[in-house]
């Protein structure tokens, strides 16, 4: 498997975001490979809020209450006390992430509101939520990301192509 890291910049933001080798390791591990594998869903956690980049240098795997090949849902309380745990070895949560069974993903309205409830209820600690859905084709075009900071969902772009770590 590639491993690679990468780099994303929201236009008009100061700060970026990249992803660590070990945080794209887990994503790209539950990428939806055939038509029977379900969604997958997760937190990100950094141990600085205001470097530049900003590094995802976890990415969680919470257990499912529910999982389809098209959907998935998590206990709001277990993440919170998964980021509770996390904060108190130093790791601070920016955001969510889950895979869809598309190359291209984009999210859908349930997505989207999921990432609004969560941007506002991060609010005034954070000015927005990072929100990545992992698609099927390789990265970096099957790995989005979308910050939502209350307002809109305002997609992040790759910096540039792939840096490959390892095969």
């Amino acid at each position: 498997m590639t491993y690679c890291i990468l780099n994303y910049r929201l236009p008009g933001a100061a700060w970026s975001l990249e992803f660590s080798e070990t945080a794209i390791g887990t994503l790209l591990g539950h990428v939806q490979r055939s038509r029977s594998s379900k969604e997958s869903v997760g937190q990100l956690f950094t141990r600085d809020l205001t470097a530049n980049p900003v590094v995802a240098e976890i990415a969680t795997v919470l257990t499912p209450t529910r999982a389809a090949w098209a959907r998935v849902t998590f206990s709001t309380d277990r993440a919170r006390s998964e980021r509770e745990s996390l904060f108190r070895g130093g790791l601070h949560c920016v955001g969510f992430w889950h895979t869809h069974p598309e190359p291209w993903p984009t999210p859908s309205a349930e997505d989207r509101r999921l990432a609004r409830e969560h941007a506002l209820a991060a609010q005034p600690q954070l000015a927005g939520i990072v929100f990545v859905i992992v698609g099927t084709a390789p990265p970096p075009t099957g790995v989005r990301v979308w910050v939502d900071d209350g307002i809109d969902l305002h997609e992040a772009l790759s910096e540039d192509s792939c840096t490959v770590l390892a095969e």
